[in-house]
């Protein structure tokens, strides 16, 4: 659903809301004038029969018996009036209540969809910054020793050929470099060799330096056979590759332990890190830093939770449900 179409359903709401709040005030106006006609009716009815016999012999009730009779009246009128604004009222109510549920549910659509570009706009922003910070420059520095070599081509045959060696060098260097880009946009192996493969790779590729331990216990998950199962194990990939990224960063420890379980009605994610831990409040005003919000918005987007844990080092449990609004067990 566009936004012309919220717009439009949520001035429905709006209007329809304001003619429920009418009626009410009406029924509640009616009412009110019942029991002012059942107050004037026991104060005519209670009249003093004492008083009254100086003057006539008749009692109160049939001295007053028209002006009772037409207050009477008035009240089943008014009654009759009440019934029909109730009716009115509970029908307004239910269209209120469905209207507000489609809108909850239209607005957390809207907010997935924002997430969503959010979190493509800071990818781009990423890759951006990635390719000027890595690839651009590398390039520039080569182009310079291409220019250097052609100026010693003919007086330094020597110096020329170690000068096109370090560009041969570096253009490997930035192939490798725009390759990673590439897998990290689409880890394409996800399709050929299945999730667990994928992710050992990508643990592989953040460690290198081989600076932590990683010890990892996932699930071989082989069962991508349409685009919705595509997009969750690419969303899971994605949150491990953040936490992972995060807990290397960020924890000062030495060592990560990985879990991805296919349990029967979800996906259940641990990373864990035997560092320091944060704050866990001040983290979530700072969320760009720590990659919390990056994280929190993919486990949204897939109606999971996340839970962190920060008494002993870090560690971050999600739970991704495979059924679209499936409750996790």
């Amino acid at each position: 659903m566009d936004l012309l179409n919220f717009d439009v359903i949520q001035s429905m709401y709006d209007e329809l809301k304001g003619e429920q709040e009418q009626r009410q005030r009406l029924l509640r106006e009616k009412k009110d004038k019942i029991a002012e006609i059942d107050a004037d009716l026991e104060k005519l009815r209670g009249k003093d029969e004492d008083d009254l016999q100086e003057f006539l012999p008749d009692k109160a009730e049939d001295i007053f018996s028209n002006v009772i009779d037409q207050r009477k009246r008035q009240k089943e009128e008014l009654l009759a009036e009440c019934e029909k604004l109730e009716k009115l009222y509970q029908t307004y109510e239910i269209r209120v209540v469905q209207l507000e549920a489609f809108l909850s549910e239209s607005f957390m659509l809207h907010v997935k969809q924002f997430s969503i570009l959010d979190a493509q706009e800071k990818e781009r922003q990423r890759i951006a910054r990635d390719l000027h910070d890595t690839s651009l420059q590398n390039l520039t520095y080569l182009v310079h020793k291409v220019e250097l070599g052609s100026l010693y081509i003919d007086e330094d045959p020597v110096k020329a050929k170690l000068e096109l060696a370090t560009v041969e060098k570096g253009i490997r260097q930035v192939i490798e470099e725009i390759r990673n880009t590439i897998f990290d946009l689409r880890p394409m192996s996800v399709d050929d060799l299945g999730l667990k493969d994928t992710i050992d790779k990508l643990l592989a590729v953040l460690n290198q330096d081989n600076l932590f331990y990683i010890k990892t216990d996932i699930d071989a998950i082989t069962d991508i056979n349409d685009s919705a199962s595509q997009l969750m194990f690419i969303s899971i990939y994605r949150i491990i590759q953040e936490c992972v990224q995060n807990a290397i960063k960020h924890s000062g420890g030495k060592e990560i332990f990985v879990q991805l379980k296919d349990s029967a009605d979800c996906y259940r994610i641990l990373v864990r890190d035997d560092g320091s831990g944060f704050d866990v409040d001040s983290a979530m005003k700072k969320e760009r830093h720590f990659g919390l919000s990056v994280i929190k918005e993919r486990v949204m987007f897939m109606a999971g939770s996340m839970n962190i844990d920060v008494s002993n080092g870090t560690a971050i449990e999600i739970k991704i449900p495979k059924t679209k609004g499936g409750e996790i067990k």
